[in-house]
């Protein structure tokens, strides 16, 4: 008896040996929201170096990263306005705005540091109508109940571990950045709603604080941080006369003005010949990973 238990003491003890190592392969760690973006832009099929950044959106979501089978990784987002603290909270800035999800299918390799990420990407195109009811207690518009479209597309993002002095990640200091390029043709209601929605202003590392004392002159709190602006528009060249004059009417633009989804019909896709039309969507991310929230789990995605 003495010796059928030690032999399988020495069994068990060299399967947690075995299964120590593999359980160590695979993370999970948590997008840190407060430092990652996601540019959206629009772009003509035609001219690829021309496009609009439309704005800067929030993004969060988690990795899980197995660094010995990159196939078995998994890269699940969500892109949202940049006033909301996390997805899906009632906002009451803007009536109408949209929500990017994305949610990877498999994973394959790349070259170095690099993989391609394939999954069903979701757009949610949010719209409330407001009313107003001007009198002494007026504080605002109010907003009804939330009507939401949604569309699905299948996309692929190149994901690529971020070097030092990349341009993209350089802002935020992202641990990942990735890209993707997706045809309005192919997923029309993505394109619709990037270009429709007023993206409001990336503001990182935000930091509000009430006054000590609130007067009549109170105009809410107190906020300090970093805007993150959109890109300048690459189908236009602006820049000031060397002199101005009284007559001075602003900066001098060359260039084709690239138009935009909701300037010309949605359902034909044509403009006037001299005119560059806005026919996909580029998405560009720039992703770092949160410190803590980290946890260890099985390679076989247990």
């Amino acid at each position: 008896m003495f010796r059928k238990l030690a032999f399988w003491g020495l069994v068990a003890i060299g399967s947690l040996i075995v299964v120590t190592p593999v359980k160590a392969q695979s993370t999970v760690r948590r997008v840190d929201s407060t430092h990652s973006t996601a540019r959206l832009f629009v772009a003509s099929s035609k001219s690829p170096d021309k496009n609009i950044n439309v704005g800067v959106a929030r993004l969060n979501g988690k990795v899980r990263w197995n660094a010995a089978d990159p196939v078995k990784s998994t890269f699940d987002f969500i892109m949202y306005p940049a006033d909301e603290k996390e997805p899906g909270q009632t906002r009451s800035k803007s009536a109408n705005y949209a929500i990017l999800s994305f949610k990877s299918k498999h994973v394959d390799p790349a070259g170095n540091d690099t993989v391609r990420v394939t999954g069903e990407l979701t757009v949610s195109d949010v719209e409330r109508i407001a009313s107003y009811d001007p009198s002494e207690s007026y504080s605002g518009p109010t907003y009804s109940p939330a009507v939401v479209h949604s569309a699905k597309h299948e996309a692929t993002f190149v994901f690529q571990r971020a070097k030092a002095g990349d341009d993209t990640a350089r802002d935020l200091g992202g641990d990942w950045v990735a890209t993707t390029v997706v045809v309005g043709e192919d997923f029309p209601e993505l394109l619709s709603a990037v270009s429709a929605t007023n993206w409001p202003v990336y503001v990182a590392e935000e930091n509000c604080t009430m006054p000590s004392t609130i007067g009549e002159d109170f105009s809410g709190p107190a906020c300090t941080g970093k805007d993150v602006d959109t890109l300048a528009r690459t189908d236009l060249q602006c820049t000031t006369p060397l002199t101005v004059g009284e007559d001075f009417a602003g900066e001098v633009c060359t260039g084709t003005p690239l138009q935009v989804a909701s300037e010309y019909s949605a359902q034909n896709h044509k403009a006037e010949a001299n005119q560059l039309v806005a026919d996909e969507v580029k998405i560009q991310l720039a992703v770092r990973m949160a410190d803590h929230e980290t946890a260890w789990v099985g390679a076989s995605g247990e």
